[in-house]
This record gives structure tokens, C-alpha cells and sequence, in this order.
């Protein structure tokens, strides 16, 4: 009979958790004491060991890697009472089986201690231990919805290693930020970790940009992937990549190496590459102007980020994240949220995703004048939401209605000039989405929307 042993800070939380094992077949053992475990599980390891997260006698991580070193690979499943992204990572990189809030039990503990105690358990190959990464940069890759917590358990299984990671979802759900807490947790922490963007750069100043300029006279510094030496490589909007520099990009993967532009002289570089993209990578391979051979070589670990109008439980902790720091930064003593305001924000559909919250939060805190955030704070969105409600940019979300809101917003702020400022602010999009579409082809781009090749260069050079 498979044997399961339970540490936990008393008897009444153990018995939770056996409730959640009582359609398994399993001889249950409960430890209050995490070093008189382990010292029996040195002598006879059992078939799987469930961790509440606050123990006492030791910390979580040091019973984790304790178990690691056991001459029986044991899974581990980590049983959270309060659930935390670096609580998650560190559990996941610590080589944890599984990461369960509390409150799903007793189903989710029934179906990962079914799975834990099958053959070999399903285990996670253990990925060493680097220490703490950089919580500040963690602290925005914030969330407690289902969707967000497998993401954090994912970024601890594969943070420190090398695996070309694609991150794939709209604009403005956190791509750089789950790019960046799987480089802050990895070996390679230490190293730079080099963010470029596609879309914003011209196809010739990003092959310049990314590997350096070759021939004569070819000295300007040092490329973004020779900065990122050792490190890390963050490309977003990757689908504006041009089809010569995803040729060197896949040489960089598959050998290590790129020859500079207009030069035969190779570069040896030590990276790991993360890309994102908000678009379908997929349409643009059957168009020719996406590499197959590269997309299934990033798309080794793939990570969706969901839209924030599918995660809305998730708004208030982002709202008090961002309150505190838009606070901090702008000196203002800011006490809280009212419960009406929050409601608002979990009615709107946020076509902007996190970071149009972090800007309405930011806003509201600069103009706030009760020391409270009340419903009032946040009445563009008010305004706005008529023309807004319903939409869906999956299916188009309406130019109209978007003009209409993004001038309600602009007369709002008291802006001057914003029949100007949208119709450059479109132009700008307009150009990005013509050159994405023929692969950074300027001249193709210029045709389909039949201005000249300058015009475009001009608009593009808005961003």
C-alpha cells in the first residue's frame, strides 16, 4: 500500500487535508515535527509527502531541498494557505510535485495526490536552487485566479533552465513581466537581461540594433545579444521580426553563434531566449512570413497570458499593488480603496489589460483628494464603458465605439489638440499592423496603404 506523510502545524489542518486523500488507496502518516521527518525519511522515504506552507519548525524551502536530497526521490505536493507568485516559483524551483491553495480542497488535493502517487508520480525534474530572485521585479506578475497560479508554477519549473520560452496573449498582459521573473529566477540572474521590441524598431535598424553592423566602418558598440551575453534576451512582438533576422535568431538557437550583417565574422554568444507576441504566429507561417522551424524552436515552453476580463478576481490585488506604488511614487497618502470602486473595476472590460489598470490606478491617485479611493476617482471609466460594453477584440471590437472612447478619455484629461492626437495615434497602429503583415517589407507595407515609403518611416518613427 502507497504510504503518505502529511507536515503540517496540528492535527485539525492535517485532518483537512486528509479529507482531500480519502478516495486513494494509502497508509496516511501526520508530522508535526519537520526534522524528526526527515530523519525517518532518510532511513524509509514514503511514496509522497504533503507540505502545508506555514510550518513552523522549519522553513518551506529548507524542508524542499531537504527532501531533494533524499536517496529516494520523493514528490512533494505544497498545500498553501495564503497562495503568493514568489511563494509558488520558489516552491516549483525547490522541486515541488505541485503548488494547491488551500481552498481547493478536497478535489484538486484528490486529483494531484492520484497523480503523485502513479509510477513514478509524474515527477518534475529537480532544477537546482539559485536563492531568492529579485521579488521587486516579481511583485507585478500578481494574481490568485487559477490561470495565474499555474503560470507562476510553471515559471519555477523551468526558470533555471536554458528552454527557449514563447509567451503568447494580448497587449498589455504582463509578457515582460513573466519574462522577466523567469530570468530573475534562474542561474543566469546575475547576467543582463535585455528587453527589445520588434515592432518599434524599422527592419534595418533592428537587425543593426540586435546583432551589430558588419564591413567597413561597421564599429557602433556592441549588439543587443552581445550586451545579453551570459543572460537573457527578451524579444516582444516577435511576429515583426523580418525572415533574415529570424535566420539568425535560429542560428543562435540551434548553434550558438550569428554572423554580423554585410560580415562572414562569427559571434559566440551564451543566451537564453524568451519571445512574446500578441499576435497569431500561425497565420503569418501559412503567409510565408514567420519561420516554421523557428516557431517550434520557441515555442519549447509556451505560456499564455490571459486577458484581464478572464482573470477579474485578480483586480483587486493588482489595484492595491498598483495604489501602494503609484502612492509611494507620487507622495501621496493614500489610505485604501472603497468596495464600490472596486466593483467598478471588475465590471469593466479593460481592452487595455493590466497596464490600462496600472494607468486608471495612477491617474486616480494624482487627482485623488479624499486620502480614499471612491467610484468617483475613476470616472472616465464610468464615462467610457457605455461605448466599451460588450466588445470583444477577438471579434473586432469596433472602430466607432473605440474613437468615441478614446475621445471621451482625452476630453476628460482636459487634452488640447485630440482630433490630432488620435488620428496620429491610428496612423502609428496602421503602420505597425501593414508591416507586420508583409513581414517588415516597407514597400509592401506603403502599397496596402497607399502612401509613400517616407510617409510610413515618418509614422512608424512616432512611437
Amino acid at each position: 500500500m502507497k504510504r503518505v506523510w502529511i507536515l503540517d502545524r496540528s492535527e485539525p489542518q492535517a485532518a483537512d487535508i486528509l479529507s482531500g486523500l480519502s478516495s486513494l488507496m494509502y497508509e496516511a502518516s501526520v508530522w508535526l515535527d519537520a526534522a524528526a521527518m526527515l530523519e525517518a525519511a532518510r532511513a524509509d522515504a514514503p511514496d509522497l509527502i504533503i507540505v502545508e506552507q506555514g510550518i513552523d519548525s522549519m522553513g518551506l524551502m529548507d524542508v524542499l531541498r531537504a527532501i531533494k536530497r533524499l536517496e529516494r526521490r520523493v514528490p512533494v505536493i505544497v498545500v498553501a494557505e495564503q497562495t503568493s507568485t514568489q511563494g509558488a516559483i520558489e516552491s516549483m524551483r525547490e522541486g515541488a510535485y505541485d503548488y494547491l491553495p488551500r481552498e481547493t480542497l478536497p478535489g484538486g488535493l484528490e486529483d494531484a495526490g492520484r497523480r503523485a502517487l502513479s509510477n513514478d508520480g509524474g515527477m518534475i525534474q529537480a532544477i537546482g536552487s539559485p536563492g531568492p530572485g529579485d521579488v521587486a521585479e516579481l511583485g507585478a506578475v500578481i494574481g490568485k485566479t487559477p490561470e495565474m497560479i499555474e503560470i507562476h508554477k510553471l515559471i519555477g519549473q523551468v526558470a533555471d533552465t536554458d528552454a527557449p520560452v514563447l509567451i503568447q496573449g494580448e497587449s498589455g498582459t504582463g509578457k515582460e513581466l513573466v519574462a522577466r521573473a523567469l530570468h530573475y529566477n534562474s542561474s543566469r540572474r546575475d547576467s543582463p537581461f535585455v528587453a527589445v521590441n520588434c515592432s518599434a524598431l524599422l527592419p534595418e535598424s533592428l537587425e543593426i540594433d540586435l546583432f551589430g553592423r558588419g564591413g567597413e566602418g561597421g564599429k557602433c558598440g556592441p549588439s543587443r545579444m552581445e550586451i545579453a551575453d551570459g543572460g537573457t534576451i527578451f524579444i516582444d512582438e516577435i511576429e515583426a521580426m523580418g525572415l533574415e533576422n529570424q535566420a539568425r535568431l535560429l542560428t543562435i538557437l540551434e548553434d550558438g553563434y550569428f554572423e554580423r550583417p554585410q560580415s562572414r565574422k562569427r559571434v559566440k554568444i551564451d543566451i537564453r531566449v524568451i519571445a512574446a507576441t500578441s499576435a497569431s504566429i500561425v497565420g503569418r507561417m501559412k503567409n510565408g512570413d514567420f519561420r516554421v522551424d523557428l516557431f517550434y524552436r520557441l515555442k519549447v515552453v509556451s505560456v499564455f497570458m490571459p486577458p484581464l476580463r478572464d482573470r477579474r478576481d485578480d483586480i483587486p490585488c493588482l489595484a492595491e499593488h498598483f495604489l501602494s506604488r503609484a502612492a509611494a511614487k507620487m507622495r501621496r497618502d493614500i489610505n485604501g480603496i472603497f468596495p464600490g470602486a472596486i466593483e467598478l473595476l471588475q465590471e469593466y472590460p479593460w481592452p487595455g489589460n493590466v497596464r490600462e489598470l496600472e494607468q486608471a490606478i495612477q491617474r486616480a491617485v494624482a487627482l485623488n483628494r479624499t486620502g480614499v479611493m471612491m467610484p468617483e476617482d475613476f470616472e472616465t471609466l464610468c464615462e467610457g464603458q457605455e461605448s466599451w460594453q460588450g466588445l470583444s477584440f477577438g471579434q473586432g471590437a469596433g472602430l466607432e465605439a473605440a474613437v468615441r472612447y478614446e475621445f471621451k478619455r482625452r476630453f476628460a484629461a482636459e487634452e488640447t489638440d485630440i482630433s490630432g492626437t488620435i488620428v496620429s495615434e491610428m496612423e502609428r497602429v496602421l503602420a505597425d499592423a501593414a508591416l507586420a503583415a508583409v513581414g517588415g517589407n516597407q514597400v509592401k507595407a506603403a502599397r496596402l496603404l497607399g502612401i509613400s515609403r517616407n510617409t510610413l518611416r515618418k509614422r512608424v518613427e512616432k512611437v
